[in-house]
């Protein structure tokens, strides 16, 4: 799914990831850590293709697609993106609307239709309810009810 190989990156001519390999295959979880400073952060930004960083070799494949030229737009219609930490609530937008123009945006970059609104929540549902998520969830605003480090 996911294939790292040999990623050499900079940032400002000082060179910060010095060849990482990484594969993370379907259904899989990874978890990244180290001391500050050690390049977690570089690494998923410029998965993200985060364009302040240069990548100086090795290639980044997703499902055997190199995506290492890819605007960051491109590669989130592709489901590679990252999430503020703490996002910014935005009142009036509940969750659901928001996973809505979401899921459809990414639909319209790649040649399909919006999904109705009936089978988009049927989705929404399934998906929440397969990890667990309280439905109450769905119809908060962008980040009610997130304190700190909770989520």
């Amino acid at each position: 799914m996911l294939k790292i190989s040999n990623l050499h990156a900079s940032i400002e001519d000082k060179e910060i990831l010095k060849g990482i390999n990484l594969e993370i295959n379907a259904g899989e979880v990874h978890a990244i850590m180290g001391p500050n400073g050690a390049g977690k952060s570089t690494l998923s930004s410029i998965i993200a293709g985060n364009e302040n960083y240069t990548v100086t070799d090795g290639e980044i494949l997703l499902e055997g697609e190199d995506i290492s030229e890819l605007a960051p737009e491109e590669r989130a219609h592709k489901g590679v993106f990252l999430s503020f930490q703490y996002p910014v609530e935005i009142p009036g937008v509940s969750v659901t609307n928001f996973m809505k123009t979401a899921i459809n945006e990414s639909r319209k970059a790649n040649g399909k239709e919006e999904m109705p609104a009936n089978e988009m929540l049927k989705l929404i549902r399934e998906k929440s309810e397969l990890l667990e998520i309280d439905r109450k969830f769905l119809s908060r605003s962008l980040n009610e009810g997130f304190s700190g480090g909770e989520k």
